[in-house]
């Protein structure tokens, strides 16, 4: 079967830089940006199964040849079942309530309490200054996509929110942040969830968690929804496994018996 054309390749540029993530690593990082364009669903369902990322109308592919760390990672929504440790997240947070809003509801409800919980989320987690609110809306609110707010409540105050992009068969998390101070609550990990069965509920086919690099532990931890898929760039195909780990070794993904 023809495979379609990688519309975002044809308006991208290659940029060599050094890398987010191993900054010993000059990186040759796919680019496009997208302005005053709407895609489709269709359009999103095909740039996420690309390995395509993207914040706000910059979308970029760590797609380098010369590492093969960054591995695209998608859960199959009807196949998920959650680990034991996440059932115990779950059973944890019964209390707390999740919702699913459009962008402009949500900007008018809470917007200015969502950039108070991102402002501390940056500062205690990533020692980073703060976002003044023209630059939260112009980098989580304006999307080429068709764009989705998650949000977490409890005791009915604002603990986190997430932004995703929703395709015709595909939800893609693009970020998630949540108060410091609920921490032991697992968000991260129970926001995920709750999405997955979102997505699962409408008949959704994927949900896309971006990069998976096991050399990093905030990034690691996508692999433990399982099962999962993760893209080789090499071949352009998803190779499922729903009891691996994903390692690199002479740049290509190989699998891994998950270490107890």
């Amino acid at each position: 079967m023809r495979r379609k054309r990688d519309f975002l390749r044809d308006l991208s540029s290659i940029t060599h830089r050094p890398c987010t993530y191993f900054p010993e690593i000059t990186a040759p990082v796919e680019e496009a940006f997208l302005w005053n364009v709407k895609l489709s669903p269709r359009q999103t369902d095909e740039f996420l199964a690309r390995g395509w990322r993207h914040v706000s109308s910059y979308f970029y592919r760590n797609s380098c040849s010369n590492c093969r760390r960054c591995l695209p990672i998608r859960v199959p929504v009807g196949m998920f079942e959650p680990s034991k440790s996440q059932r115990r997240v779950l059973r944890k947070n019964t209390e707390i309530e999740f919702k699913m809003f459009e962008p402009a509801e949500f900007v008018v409800k809470y917007i200015k309490k969502s950039l108070s919980l991102y402002n501390r989320f940056l500062r205690i987690r990533y020692h980073k200054p703060p976002c003044d609110l023209d630059g939260y809306f112009n980098e989580f609110f304006v999307s080429p996509t068709r764009l989705l707010v998650s949000a977490l409540f409890i005791d009915g105050k604002l603990a986190g929110n997430g932004f995703l992009d929703l395709g015709e068969k595909s939800l893609s998390t693009i970020y998630f942040s949540f108060d410091p101070r609920f921490s032991s609550f697992s968000l991260g990990t129970f926001s995920i969830m709750k999405e997955i069965e979102w997505a699962r509920d409408r008949g959704l086919k994927y949900y896309y968690l971006g990069y998976c690099i096991n050399e990093l532990s905030a990034m690691s931890y996508k692999g433990l929804f399982r099962p999962v898929e993760f893209l080789d760039f090499d071949t352009g195909e998803w190779k499922e496994t729903d009891a691996g780990k994903v390692e690199v070794r002479n740049k290509r993904p190989e699998v891994k018996k998950w270490m107890d």
